[in-house]
């Protein structure tokens, strides 16, 4: 099951589907905010734990349609097209002690926030998986630099197992085309 919007099982064809119980979505909003909280503090070894092996992660390019009816990305092009392999190995290991001095990026480093609302949990045909959309509204600030915002939809797609809820993949939508942001090697 993917979480990108179109895909017929989350997103816009999830919008038919009946909501998630009031316990499930406390349980599926608390584990998005342990999430986020895990990514503004830098605990990326951590967040990885949250997500399982064949976890992905998306972000299409924005664009502004001729039409409103028309998405507001390109299908075919993606600004990020991660996994959780190479997450770990590319984006995270760039700040072990041994890289961190080369990660020009990274150095002085960004502090992020990430604002997570509008959380709606929608069951799915399989009672262990969920459809989650959100949005998000990232901010990032690198020493006294004025700070800058990036706002988003999120797909995800949630599973519970007997470790607890896991994050199975990720779709982000960008609401700006114009992007001003001081990286984009994110977590949205």
């Amino acid at each position: 099951m993917s979480a990108e919007p179109l895909s017929g099982q989350s997103g816009q064809g999830a919008a038919d589907r009946p909501f998630a119980s009031l316990d499930v979505h406390r349980e599926v909003d608390l584990f998005l905010a342990h999430e986020a909280e895990l990514n503004d503090s830098r605990r990326y070894w951590e967040w990885a734990d949250l997500v399982e092996e064949a976890f992905t992660y998306k972000v299409p390019v924005p664009r502004t349609p001729d039409t409103p009816f028309a998405p507001h990305y390109d299908v075919r092009t993606m600004l990020i097209d991660e996994s959780r392999w190479s997450l770990c190995s590319q984006w995270f290991r760039r700040l072990d002690p041994d890289l961190y001095e080369r990660s020009w990026a990274e150095n002085p480093p960004v502090r992020f926030r990430h604002l997570v609302t509008n959380v709606r949990v929608r069951e799915t045909d399989d009672s262990a998986v969920f459809d989650v959309r959100s949005n998000v509204m990232l901010v990032g600030v690198r020493q006294s630099d004025l700070p800058k915002f990036l706002t988003a939809e999120r797909f995800d797609t949630v599973v519970r197992t007997d470790e607890g809820l896991r994050l199975r993949a990720r779709w982000a939508v960008l609401d700006q085309v114009l992007i001003d942001f001081p990286q984009l090697r994110i977590l949205l």
